[in-house]
């Protein structure tokens, strides 16, 4: 019906055109159409020039003079559209099904507002019906104008902009300012002569700078269907102070970045924009690949693979809020913004080759497969090189939760002891791996918050190998026995077993086992750990396996925070001679590295043996106590010839101990 209205409607002013032209002129059609076009859209069409016909071989062409058409009731300004002169040819068989098709417009001076309401209601479309069908009965084909301006307004977005547009020999010129969601915004450029606002087959060249806040664009290429932009083919480049940044021009979360510069080839196609080939800086660590947005879903899903050459450490820092000052403390404790996570989908590939970072942190290399799905963000396989092994395993971070819910698991695989402390010139003749695990679960919505709120364990092994005698000495405290090895010269001795074993319970790490047994000394450490408060309050005690009347034998305190930690003896026991040492004193049957030294190595493990040895110790003084049997003093054995200790060991005479202080 409604088709039949309009066709009839048309066929009858046509008519009376023809009538009214033949006998007066077209200017006597002014009336009628503004008129027709009024009660046809509601809105007042006002023409006050002349109406002139212009030849044209192809199709019907007008000039009009003095044109205006007003903006529904609900818009903020009174006009949308105004010109001087409008001329333009007309499809006549659209017309008799409701559509007015215009193959060329040309524009002198024209002024247009277009606006879209908080109610989401759009000034170009002309009735209720159009609002919802999201189509238009004009149609516009090929622009050109002279000494325009466009205004865009957009109360849903918080977009506000002035445009001001000329056509002259080298094209359309357009220059923009105005606000796009709370950031001043920027860009000029130029285009083809003719704008091509609807054809799919003509590509409309465009050459344009850009700045919106912080993020500035450069781009060179063309642009297909302008009003729909359905497709792209340009060479950008973008560079800011963040890529968070992005989230407001775009509609995109992506994370906190230092200053980063691309440069890439954008294609946008049916349902997706790929930024392909790109390159690029991101602070001092390079970068490239290609990333794909795909659009048809509920939210665009992001895939690609990005590879960094060089990654600098310090570039990580703001991905997970270390580049803030702050006034205590060194955890992260920037908020990560879950709001944002729901813009996106990903699954990107991130691999960095190497790694520049401070000389007293051996990290190599840097691996990740970065996913995110319905705010819940999981990075696995997660995997740091480091100190020639590896910390892998998986993170995630899921954004659904109020506040953020953390979990980590990850092995430590391998660190080679030498590499592990690079700075240390003594430690460089060690020989042993480091193993073990971290393993946490906690709730916040920063790192900081998270491991302050955490749960679970952390554990750490040395499963036999070689450290300097020297640095065992210091550790021991034993004047005479530094004095010796700085005359004789530095050899190393075995490592029986070396473990680091914490319980974590609200964010609290307490002791499990801390132990650092070798041929001069055994080290047994006990206290706790905040990662809540950041505050350090551990008791390293340190027995020497020998009887060196120049053994200072006192504790080591490490206090304070991990800012300023503090290390210092026991004064007031300073001198104080013990009898003796166990071996490794209880065990905890909650040790979390437990599980990872029985799964171990094809040999008899150090480690294994040496738990075994203590907890049976363990248990017979616990029966021994019970049964009110005097306990007499523990020995330690001493090394031996033994490929169980991973290494030489030497069989040396025992030792009475005295029981754990």
């Amino acid at each position: 019906m409604r088709v039949l209205k309009w066709a009839g409607g048309i066929f009858l002013v046509l008519l009376i055109a023809l009538v009214l032209f033949a006998a007066f002129g077209l200017d006597t059609l002014k009336g009628p159409i503004a008129r027709a076009v009024t009660n046809g859209t509601g809105r007042e069409l006002t023409i006050d020039g002349h109406l002139k016909a212009v030849w044209s071989w192809v199709h019907p062409r007008f000039r009009v003079e003095g044109v205006s058409f007003a903006n529904p009731q609900w818009a903020s300004e009174h006009l949308m559209f105004k010109a001087d002169a409008v001329e333009a040819s007309v499809e006549l068989a659209p017309l008799f099904i409701g559509r007015v098709v215009l193959p060329e417009v040309h524009l002198t001076r024209p002024v247009v507002n277009l606006e879209i309401d908080d109610a989401g209601r759009k000034n170009w479309l002309l009735d209720h019906q159009q609002q919802k069908e999201g189509g238009s009965r004009i149609a516009i084909h090929a622009l050109t104008l002279d000494r325009g301006e466009l205004h865009y307004r957009d109360a849903e977005r918080d977009i506000n902009l002035d445009v001001g547009l000329d056509t002259d020999a080298q094209g359309v010129a357009f220059q923009v300012k105005g606000i796009h969601k709370d950031l001043p915004a920027a860009a000029q450029g130029r285009g083809g002569q003719v704008l091509a606002l609807k054809d799919t087959s003509v590509p409309y060249p465009i050459d344009a700078t850009a700045k919106i806040g912080g993020t500035e664009l450069k781009a060179n290429g063309t642009v297909t269907n302008v009003a729909q932009l359905s497709a792209l083919d340009l060479a950008i480049e973008v560079r800011g102070k963040t890529m968070s940044e992005l989230y407001d021009v775009i509609g995109i979360a992506f994370p906190e970045t230092t200053p980063y510069t691309t440069r890439g080839r954008l294609v946008k196609g049916d349902h997706m924009i790929r930024y392909e080939n790109f390159s690029g800086t991101v602070g001092e660590s390079d970068i490239a690949g290609t990333l794909q947005f795909d659009l048809g879903g509920k939210r665009a899903f992001m895939h690609g693979d990005l590879q960094s050459k060089l990654l600098d450490l310090a570039d990580l820092g703001p991905l997970v809020g270390t580049d803030q000052p702050r006034e205590s403390g060194v955890l992260p404790d920037m908020p990560f913004d879950s709001d944002r996570w729901d813009s996106i989908d990903a699954d990107v590939r991130i691999k960095a080759a190497s790694i520049k970072r401070p000389k007293q942190l051996p990290l190599e290399h840097l691996a990740s497969r970065i996913q995110m799905r319905d705010k819940v963000l999981t990075l696995e396989p997660f995997e740091f090189g480091i100190a020639g092994g590896r910390i892998a395993g998986t993170i995630k971070l899921d954004g659904q939760k109020d506040p953020i819910a953390a979990t980590t698991n990850l092995r430590v695989k391998d660190l080679s002891l030498p590499e592990f402390f690079p700075t240390i010139k003594e430690g460089q003749a060690s020989i042993g791996d480091i193993n073990g695990l971290i393993e946490l679960a906690g709730r916040g919505d920063s790192v900081g918050d998270m491991l302050g709120s955490s749960n679970g364990k952390v554990g750490i092994y040395l499963d036999g190998g070689k450290i300097s005698r020297f640095m065992m000495e210091l550790v021991a405290m034993d004047l005479w026995g530094v004095a010796r090895v700085k005359l004789g010269g530095d050899q190393p001795v075995d490592i029986r077993c070396a473990i680091a074993d914490f319980g974590v319970k609200d964010g609290l790490m307490q002791t499990n086992a801390f132990v650092f047994d070798t041929q001069v000394v055994n080290v047994q450490g006990t206290g706790n750990v905040s990662l809540k408060d950041e505050n350090l309050d551990l008791t390293l005690n340190p027995h020497p396996k020998d009887r060196s009347i120049a053994s200072l034998n006192s504790p080591l305190y490490i206090r304070g925070t991990f800012g300023a930690p503090k290390f210092a003896p026991d004064w007031k026991r300073l001198g104080t001679k013990s009898v003796g040492v166990l071996a490794m004193g209880i065990i905890n049957p909650l040790l979390a590295v437990l599980p990872l030294i029985q799964e171990g190595k094809e040999k008899e493990s150090p480690c294994a043996v040496l738990i075994a040895e203590a907890t049976k110790s363990a248990k017979q003084s616990a029966q021994e106590a019970k049964a009110g049997v005097p306990r007499p003093p523990a020995v330690v054995e001493k090394p031996r010839e033994s490929a169980a200790a991973g290494g030489t060991r030497r069989e040396q005479d025992s030792v009475p101990a005295s029981p754990p202080q």
